[in-house]
C-alpha cells in the first residue's frame, strides 16, 4: 500500500505524539466605518502555528509538505504577540491608540504589595457612572468595556498583635434562639415566661445537688471525727431543711451515708441518690465541736451555704489541738492515775504509766503499718500483761493485776460500746450491730492478748497470782480519789483531742459522777447497778455541760465515764479462765458479768442523755429562731 505523501507516517519508536493542526483566532479591533454584520473581520494567518495556505486564484487550501516542528513540553506553544492596542477600544473616530510597551514588574513593588493588608474594595461612584454599558443591538462588536476604577480604603492603624484574627461582624450562619422569632406573636410572652421558669428549675436542681453534697460531706466528717449516728442524722436534717431541701430521706448503715432526694415530679426537678462510705476514723473532738457550732449557726439562720461550705473545708484542714506524742504521754498519765484509784500503790502507778507508754506507742506504730485493730489491741494487752507479771516475778513490789487493769483501761473500746447502745436505742439497728461487732472484736483482741501473756508467763515458770482475795479498793481519802478521777478524765480528753474547755468540763462531770457513785455504793445498790446509776449522772450532766459549751455530748461524756469501766474484773475473769483449771466456769461467769457491766454503763449514759433533753431544749433551744429562718435556697 502506497503511503500518502501529505500524511505523516507513525513510528512507534518515537514517544512524542504527533502535533495536531490547529488555528488560533486573533481578535482585531473593529473600525468605525465597517459593519460588523456585513463585513467580517479578515483572517490573520499565523505562519508559526497554522500550516494551512490558501491559493489566491482558486481559493483552495494548499497543504504544506514540511511537517511543523514539535514544541518542547516545558514551554507554552508559540503564539503571535498581541499588542496592547488589540485589547484597547477604539475612540470615536475609529482610531486605535498606539501600542505601549508593558514594563517588567519591580520585585520590590511586588513584595510590598504582597505584604500589604487586604481590605474590602469600594467602588467609586463617578468612575462607575461614567463607564459605558453594552446594549444589545448597538455597535459593540470588538469593544471591551473599561474596568471600573477601584478605590482602596485608608490603611488602618497598625495592630499591636498582627497574628490575631478579629471578626467585625457576626457570622451569617450563627445560630439564634428560636424563641426570639416569637417576639411579636401572641405566644412570645408565654414562651419567655416558660423558659424563665425552666431556667429557674434548672438553677434549683443545681442548688439541690450542691446542698446534698455539702450535707453528705458534713456527715462523713462527723462520722470520721467520732460522732454518733443520732448526731450525724440530726445535723444532715438541719442542713437540708435550712437550705430548702425538704423531700429527702436519710439512711445511715454502719459506715455508709445515703441521701435520697425525691422532689415532686410536677416541678420537673431531677431526683438524686447520693452515698458516701466512711473508711477511716481519726478521733478529733475539737473538730467535732467546730462542726456542732457550724450546724447550730445554720439552724439559727446566721450562715449562708457558701459560707458553711468554706468553713467546712477549714475545719477539715484544721490540725488537731495537741501533737501526736501528747496522746502517748497522756495515755500513760491516765494509767498512772487510775492504778491508785482501784487500790494500787504509787510504785505500781509508775510501772503502769511506763508500760502504757510503750504499749500505746507500739500500738500506734503497728496500726500505721496496716495491722488491723484487733491484732494491735491484742499486742498491746499482751505486752502490758507480760511486763507486769515479769516485774512481779523479780519482786519489784507491785500488784500485777492492778497494773494490768490500769493498762488495759485505755485499750477498751468503750466509745464504741456506748455508741452501739445509743444507736440501738435511737433507731439505728444496723449501725448499732456494726458498731457492736467492731467493739466485740476489740474486746476479744484485748482478752486474747491477756490470755497469751498469762499462758506465756506460766510456760516461762513465772509465779502464779493469788486471786482468792477480792480487791478491797483504795484507802485514799474520797477527796483525793475525786481529784484522781477528774485528772484521769482530763488526761483522756487530751488523748481524744478535745479543747481546753471540754477538758475542764470532763473533769468536773467525772468528779460529780464519782460523788454519785459513792452515794449509791454507800446505800448498797451493788457492784452492777451502782456503775449504771453513776453512768446516768454522766449522761445527764455531760449533755448539759456539752451543749452549754457548744459541743456534742459525747465530747464530755466519753472521758468522764472511763473510771466506771470494770478493767480489774475483766483481768481477774480472764486469769481464772486461763490459769485456774478448777475455776473455768467462774472465769466464764466473770467475763459475762464484766460484759454486762460495760453494757449497763453504756445504757446508763444514753438514758441520762435522754433525761436531760427536755431541760436542754428549754434552756438552749427555746430562745432560738425556727430552723431555716432567713435562708432561701
Amino acid at each position: 500500500m502506497s503511503q500518502d505523501p501529505q500524511q505523516e507516517s507513525f513510528d512507534p519508536r518515537i514517544p512524542e505524539a504527533p502535533v495536531e493542526v490547529s488555528a488560533i483566532p486573533v481578535i482585531r479591533p473593529a473600525h468605525a466605518d465597517s459593519d460588523p454584520v456585513t463585513s467580517p473581520a479578515p483572517a490573520v494567518p499565523d505562519a508559526a502555528l497554522d500550516p494551512v495556505e490558501t491559493d489566491a486564484a482558486t481559493g483552495m487550501v494548499e497543504m504544506s509538505t514540511e511537517p511543523v516542528a514539535d514544541s518542547p513540553l516545558t514551554q507554552p506553544p508559540l503564539s503571535e504577540p498581541v499588542t496592547t492596542s488589540v485589547l484597547a477600544p477604539a475612540d470615536g473616530n475609529g482610531r486605535v491608540p498606539a501600542p505601549q510597551a508593558v514594563p517588567d514588574p519591580d520585585a520590590n513593588a511586588l513584595e510590598a504589595f504582597a505584604d500589604a493588608a487586604l481590605h474590602e474594595p469600594q467602588l467609586e461612584e463617578s468612575g462607575f457612572a461614567d463607564a459605558p454599558f453594552a446594549v444589545p443591538g448597538e455597535r459593540s462588536r470588538g469593544r471591551r468595556l473599561p474596568r471600573p476604577r477601584l478605590r482602596r480604603s485608608p490603611k488602618p492603624a497598625a495592630d499591636p498583635n498582627p497574628d490575631r484574627v478579629v471578626y467585625g461582624e457576626h457570622m451569617p450562619t450563627q445560630a439564634i434562639a428560636l424563641v426570639e422569632r416569637l417576639g411579636s406573636s401572641a405566644y412570645g410572652r408565654r414562651m419567655r415566661s416558660r423558659l424563665s421558669a425552666r431556667k429557674a428549675d434548672q438553677d434549683a436542681a443545681v442548688d439541690a445537688r450542691t446542698t446534698l453534697d455539702f450535707a453528705l460531706k458534713l456527715g462523713e466528717t462527723m462520722f470520721s471525727f467520732g460522732a454518733s449516728s443520732m448526731d450525724v442524722e440530726s445535723s444532715i436534717i438541719v442542713v437540708t431543711q435550712a437550705f430548702g431541701i425538704h423531700e429527702i430521706e436519710i439512711d445511715l448503715t454502719n459506715q455508709a451515708i445515703s441521701l435520697n432526694y425525691a422532689p415532686d415530679s410536677s416541678r420537673g426537678e431531677v431526683p438524686y441518690t447520693l452515698q458516701r462510705v466512711v473508711r477511716s476514723w481519726s478521733t478529733n473532738f475539737a473538730g467535732l465541736g467546730l462542726l456542732h457550732r457550724l450546724v447550730e449557726e445554720i439552724a439559727d439562720g446566721e450562715t449562708t451555704r457558701a459560707e458553711a461550705q468554706r468553713r467546712l473545708v477549714e475545719i477539715r484542714r484544721t490540725p488537731k489541738p495537741f501533737p501526736a506524742w501528747s496522746e502517748v504521754i497522756m495515755a500513760g498519765v491516765f494509767c498512772g492515775l487510775f492504778v491508785p484509784f482501784i487500790g494500787g500503790t504509787w510504785r505500781g502507778a509508775l510501772v503502769g504509766m511506763v508500760s502504757t507508754w510503750i504499749v500505746f506507742w507500739l500500738k500506734i506504730k503497728v496500726e500505721k503499718r496496716g495491722l488491723p485493730e484487733i491484732f494491735s489491741t491484742m499486742l498491746g494487752s499482751f505486752l502490758a500483761t507480760t511486763i507486769a507479771l515479769t516485774l512481779h516475778a523479780v519482786n519489784v513490789g507491785i500488784d500485777p493485776s492492778l497494773v494490768i487493769a490500769g493498762g488495759i483501761m485505755i485499750l477498751l473500746p468503750s466509745s464504741r460500746f456506748v455508741a452501739a447502745v445509743q444507736d440501738a436505742i435511737n433507731g439505728f439497728p444496723l449501725t448499732a450491730a456494726g458498731r457492736l461487732t467492731s467493739a466485740l472484736l476489740g474486746y476479744m483482741g484485748l482478752m486474747g492478748g491477756i490470755m497469751i501473756g498469762v499462758i506465756g508467763s506460766e510456760i516461762a515458770g513465772l509465779p502464779t497470782l493469788d486471786l482468792a482475795e477480792a480487791p478491797t479498793g483504795s484507802e485514799l481519802p474520797a477527796i483525793v480519789l475525786m481529784l484522781l478521777v477528774a485528772c484521769a478524765a482530763m488526761s483522756d480528753s487530751i488523748v481524744e483531742q478535745a479543747t481546753w474547755k471540754a477538758l475542764i468540763a470532763s473533769g468536773l462531770v467525772a468528779s460529780a459522777a464519782y460523788g454519785v457513785w459513792l452515794l449509791f455504793d454507800g446505800i448498797g445498790t451493788g457492784p452492777r447497778l451502782t456503775p449504771a446509776i453513776a453512768a446516768m449522772a454522766v449522761g445527764f450532766l455531760g449533755r448539759i455541760a456539752a451543749l452549754r459549751l457548744g459541743f456534742p455530748q459525747i465530747v464530755v461524756v466519753l472521758p468522764s465515764m472511763l473510771f466506771l469501766l470494770p478493767g480489774l474484773a475483766i483481768f481477774r475473769a480472764l486469769y481464772e479462765f486461763t490459769v485456774e483449771s478448777g475455776s473455768t466456769l467462774l472465769g466464764v461467769a466473770g467475763i459475762f458479768n464484766a460484759t454486762v457491766v460495760v453494757a449497763a454503763i453504756a445504757g446508763g449514759v444514753v438514758f441520762g442523755d435522754i433525761l436531760a433533753r427536755p431541760l436542754t431544749d428549754r434552756i438552749f433551744v427555746g430562745s432560738r429562731p425556727a430552723t431555716g429562718a432567713g435562708h432561701v435556697r
